[in-house]
């Protein structure tokens, strides 16, 4: 049964990350608000980290757990919101929504858009798996709260986790009365956010059923100056149904379904840097927006290829919970399709350069999984042995092709070192100004990836004395993935080229083309060499598995020290950029997009306890996490390469608190140090030693809230929540121009409603002090290369949210 389990405690209680240093700060934010002794304990809430139902207190693992309550508090409302509480999780978005959302936990993550990588960090909904992190992009709906747990989770959860995940708790149908609610938020950028949910008995307390709707419209932050559209806007609606029901009194069942559809434009990136490149743009009649103020938020774009997203999801799912005496039989099935489409200005100007049309890019998984697990008690040992299958088909079509504008731009680039006006048309033969017209390029590039995975697993843990808990886990992994693409590319100009070059035929100048002038016009997005049908597989098989040994020291202390390994399966590199080319010599072949697994040896220390008769809480964790076979997504400015890295670590302390400070105050919060860097000796000397992308190593988040009686039933409250992060490198290729400074973001809240929450308002502001800074940085494709001194690159990225505010009106009843 699926209900709100928080619940006054009497031992070791609930916490929620706070920084020390953030204790102070946000206390002192309340001016006038007591900070004596207050009577009211820290409330307990129970999760299910280790597949049964604990105490938060008494899990021997990192995991930080965010109730309804708080996460409302905090304005969270889908995944990338976390951050605003989590320190040691950081989500990015890069190219777009809909395929490059990114979660890293204690500084690692799989960097890219890459449909063939997968997650580090796993992405769960009521046990039930989202293949990216990008898939689990949608609105919360309604929650009962969120586990993120860090660090390997190999045994029990599988082979993505092999950073952590984070696993979302919808609220179930309440099965004692009927209920329901509705809440309207209104905000600057023309924000609306509508959602109401019911709730109830439908035969007595044997059958219950909920439905929860809602829609969220924004504008967009980023003005196109030329066009007038504002890009990366909001327009997304969530329906979620279930049924409940207590079949026997040793058996429930719980069906969920759901839909979402989202239909936006994302993401349309700023210039940072600007090249000498800038001019060739101009002389094309493109406009490159320079700095030096990229955060003023204007772009320019070709009106007729945008960025629209669109994502239509559905999914169902049964899980049933079968008392047999012995143990508890859990099983939960669930099917998923998730299909999305955008377009893209790839060259992130008005010139007509190269680009994704609509129609032509879509992504889609199917997806069918089933686990079995049997948890029981055997006198001192609780056991839990289980079953999990999946089967996900994945499908990608894509097509890269060449607008008006490229073969003058590409002269222009070339024309300084050959001294030629029309440099393709003089190499490949054919007349100037038809050498690349407007749809060349990629007309149909389609991969198909089939996976399926099989996996065994068991957890045990023995009480071996009042004090004493040994904890084992193991489980065994077996993944198949077949793959099948077929690409076809337009582009004579390349032919023409790879001949000469091969001795085919004879140059039309009598000269062979420079390697520059092959590789322009053989470049990867549309090689026609390589074009033609490939077919391949690859099967992983992968023990993973956990030792914990923990230790109550007393009722209000406990330590542990826990190893755990964990894996994420090798894979295909679903671009035809990964392909071998024939200019260099190579025979393009399916191999040439593999990539191996990825293993992580974990190591861990923790100490969990409450000071003060409950009212303070302290979690603490040291660890280290030593990836072998990293696998790394880069992007060059021309290509997405993926490789293996023999080495990186990641190692740090992670502190988190929660304190009673009155009867009105309650402050919470985290810190966490992570120095998570590639190795030495790997292959990519470049990256050799340097910290990870988006790799902090400092980090902090907190939030007060503050309530007290105005008059009657009638309260007032505040709430205000902060995440620092410090300085990192927001680049796949650790350019120097891709660094992002310290900064702080604040959210903060007004509010006043009934003591029982049967009506509030708010008055609400996130990223209150408008704090400027970046997500992503990348190479502005084709305009220019290199970097710091003496690089002729122009740069772009992706900017954060700028602040937003607004209010909100809610009913219970």
């Amino acid at each position: 049964m699926f209900e709100s389990r928080i619940q006054p405690s009497t031992g070791r209680g609930l916490f929620h990350p706070v920084p020390i240093t953030g204790l102070m700060v946000i206390a002192g934010l309340f001016a006038g608000a007591s900070v004596s002794v207050a009577q009211t304990a820290i409330e307990e809430i129970t999760v299910t980290a280790q597949k049964r139902e604990q105490s938060l207190q008494e899990v021997p693992i990192a995991v930080a757990a965010y109730s309804s309550e708080l996460l409302d508090n905090a304005g969270v409302e889908d995944i990338r919101d976390l951050t605003i509480l989590s320190p040691s999780l950081i989500l990015s978005s890069s190219a777009s929504e809909t395929a490059g959302t990114v979660a890293r936990i204690r500084g690692v993550g799989t960097t890219g858009d890459n449909a063939g990588l997968e997650s580090a960090v796993a992405v769960f909904i009521d046990g039930v798996y989202r293949n990216r992190n990008n898939v689990a992009l949608t609105d919360l709906g309604n929650v009962e709260r969120i586990e993120v747990l860090r660090g390997p989770q190999g045994t029990l959860f599988g082979k993505n986790a092999s950073a952590g995940l984070i696993h979302i708790i919808t609220k179930g149908p309440n099965t004692e009365e009927f209920e329901g609610y509705a809440e309207g938020s209104v905000g600057n950028k023309g924000f609306v956010r509508l959602s109401s949910g019911v709730t109830g008995p439908i035969l007595g307390d044997k059958l219950a059923a909920s439905l929860d709707v809602t829609v969220t419209k924004r504008d967009g932050f980023v003005e196109d100056l030329l066009t007038g559209v504002d890009y990366n806007d909001r327009d997304r609606v969530l329906y979620r149904g279930q049924i409940f029901s207590q079949l026997t009194d040793n058996l429930d069942v719980r069906f969920i379904a759901d839909y979402s559809d989202r239909d936006e434009t994302c993401c349309a990136a700023v210039t940072i840097v600007d090249g000498p490149t800038v001019a060739l743009i101009n002389a094309v009649g493109g406009t490159v927006v320079s700095p030096p103020d990229p955060f003023d938020r204007k772009t320019t774009s070709n009106k007729e290829r945008g960025f629209n997203q669109q994502v239509e999801e559905w999914g169902v799912s049964a899980e049933f919970n079968w008392d047999l005496g012995l143990g508890t039989l859990t099983s939960i099935t669930s099917y998923r399709d998730w299909d999305a489409a955008r377009s893209q200005d790839i060259d992130y100007t008005n010139a007509d350069i190269f680009y994704r049309s609509p129609g032509t890019n879509s992504n889609r998984f199917e997806t069918f999984t089933q686990e079995l697990r049997l948890a029981g008690d055997s006198g001192p040992i609780e056991w839990l042995v289980g079953l999990y299958y999946v089967d996900e088909t994945l499908t990608l079509n894509d097509a890269i092709r060449t607008g008006r504008d490229y073969e003058a731009y590409i002269d222009l680039l070339l024309g300084g070192a050959t001294g030629l006006p029309n440099t393709l048309s003089f190499f490949s033969g054919i007349p100037a100004g038809s050498v690349f017209l407007d749809g060349m390029g990629a007309q149909r590039d389609f991969f198909e990836q089939q996976a399926d995975a099989l996996a065994i697993f068991t957890h045990n843990s023995w009480h071996m004395t009042d004090q004493l808990t040994v904890s084992l886990g193991l489980r065994y992994t077996e993944e198949d993935k077949d793959l099948n693409a077929s690409l076809q590319a337009e582009n004579p100009a390349c032919n023409s080229m790879a001949a000469q070059l091969g001795g085919l035929i004879p140059p039309p100048s009598g000269v062979l083309p420079p390697i520059p002038v092959a590789g322009l016009t053989c470049v990867a997005f549309f090689n026609t060499l390589v074009d033609g049908s490939y077919a391949g597989d690859r099967t992983d098989k992968e023990w993973t598995g956990t030792v914990n040994v923990a230790y109550d020291f007393n009722d209000d202390w406990m330590g542990y020290v826990s190893f755990g390994r964990g894996f994420k399966a090798g894979g295909f590199n679903l671009d035809r950029a990964g392909f071998g080319n024939p200019l260099l010599g190579l025979t393009p072949s399916a191999a040439d997009l593999e990539f191996n697994a990825e293993i992580v040896d974990a190591y861990e220390m923790g100490a969990k306890g409450t000071l003060f008769e409950n009212l303070l809480s302290v979690n603490i964790a040291v660890f280290r996490e030593e990836f072998s076979d990293f696998q790394l997504n880069t992007f060059t400015g021309i290509a997405f390469i993926v490789e293996n890295l023999a080495d990186v670590t990641s190692k740090g302390v992670e502190l988190e608190l929660v304190a009673h400070a009155s009867d009105h105050l309650t402050i919470t919060g985290g810190v966490t140090y992570t120095d998570a860097r590639y190795g030495n000796n790997i292959s990519n000397t470049k990256l050799a030693g340097q910290r990870l992308t988006n790799a902090p190593l400092w980090s902090a988040s907190g939030g007060a809230h503050y309530e007290r009686p105005i008059r009657g039933s009638i309260v007032g409250y505040a709430d205000l929540n902060f995440r620092l992060t410090s300085d990192m490198n927001t680049g796949s290729d650790l350019d120097e121009e891709k660094v992002q400074p310290s900064y702080t973001v604040f959210n903060a809240k007004l509010g006043i409603g009934t003591e029982d929450g049967a009506w509030k308002v708010e008055l609400w502001a996130r990223n209150l002090l408008d704090k400027d800074y970046i997500q992503i940085a990348f190479d502005a494709p084709f305009q220019g290369s290199g970097t710091g001194p003496g690089s002729t690159q122009s740069f772009n990225a992706f900017l954060g949210d700028p602040r937003t505010w607004g209010a909100t009106a809610s009913f219970n009843f």
